[in-house]
């Protein structure tokens, strides 16, 4: 009877211990899913932990382990009750490796926070730079801006200036020409080809003659012809043409046609003119006529 006793006692404490191991189980399930949200939680921002992400991947794999360990082990205890020591020295072994292993995992978690705390303090570090740069940033932005309005102002006053000196230039050319028109030697038939040409009117018929200082008389020539024998010789005669316009006293031109027919002769063959020389305004003396 007392044997029957303490071996019914015995199953009690047993099965109260195999209750225990299932809770303990239990709670290391419920443990290892609350790890296994966390390392999927943090897993997106935390790139640097892999290698701690595959130990505990690992570690996990171990608790699978002794929990199927625990299974064959509480499929043992209920078909061997009579191997009981072993199977309480086992059950202790096992329940001293999983608070080891929990122990382990919470170490590791705490780890995992420091490093999350580490960088997010690191982060605020880098956004603090970040605004003390992008503040250097408008600054530098704002003395460029300060920088370049002077910059235009400048070059404003330096094409000013360029005018300037562009109109002073001009008018110092202008007064240099007139300067060299005043002292430069006055028109002259020497060392020059010497080419007269007489006009007359009658009626409203222009007549033209011609001679050359290589010629000893006047012959008629019309205008055509007049130009294409100026071009010719103005071509030949390397030392210019001195052109002598005569108008006779009874040639019947006004005023102006007698200019218009020597500015115009001037202007394209006389030497004088081609070198620039001042225009002259011919003059119709009683008497005389030449120019």
């Amino acid at each position: 009877m007392e044997l029957a006793k303490t071996t019914g006692e015995e199953k009690e404490s047993l099965a109260l211990k195999l209750f225990a191991a299932e809770n303990d189980l239990s709670m290391l399930r419920v443990r290892l899913m609350q790890l296994e949200e966390q390392r999927s939680q943090q897993a997106g921002t935390i790139d640097t932990q892999h290698e701690d992400i595959v130990r505990l991947q690992s570690e996990k794999e171990a608790l699978e382990l002794v929990r199927e360990q625990l299974n064959a082990e509480k499929y043992v205890l209920q078909q061997q009750l009579d191997k009981r020591n072993e199977t309480i020295r086992q059950q202790k072994e096992n329940i001293s490796a999983i608070q080891e292993t929990v122990t382990a995992a919470r170490d590791q978690l705490n780890r995992m926070q420091q490093e999350i705390a580490s960088t997010r303090s690191e982060l605020k570090n880098l956004q603090s730079a970040h605004q003390a740069v992008q503040e250097q940033l408008a600054l530098m932005k704002s003395r460029y801006a300060a920088q370049t309005g002077e910059l235009l102002e400048a070059r404003v006053a330096e094409r000013r200036s360029d005018r300037q000196l562009l109109e002073l230039r001009s008018d110092y050319e202008e007064l240099q020409v007139k300067y060299d028109k005043l002292i430069r030697p006055a028109r002259s038939p020497a060392g020059r080809y010497l080419v007269e040409v007489r006009y007359t009117k009658s009626g409203d018929r222009i007549r033209i003659e011609y001679k050359t200082q290589d010629s000893a008389t006047y012959a008629s020539i019309t205008q055509q012809q007049l130009e294409q024998a100026l071009d010719r010789l103005k071509q030949e005669k390397r030392n210019g043409l001195y052109i002598k316009v005569i108008f006779p006293e009874d040639s019947g031109l006004t005023f102006n046609e007698a200019w218009s027919f020597t500015a115009e002769l001037h202007g394209k063959y006389d030497y004088y003119f081609q070198e620039g020389g001042p225009e002259l305004v011919p003059v119709l003396p009683p008497g005389s006529g030449d120019n």
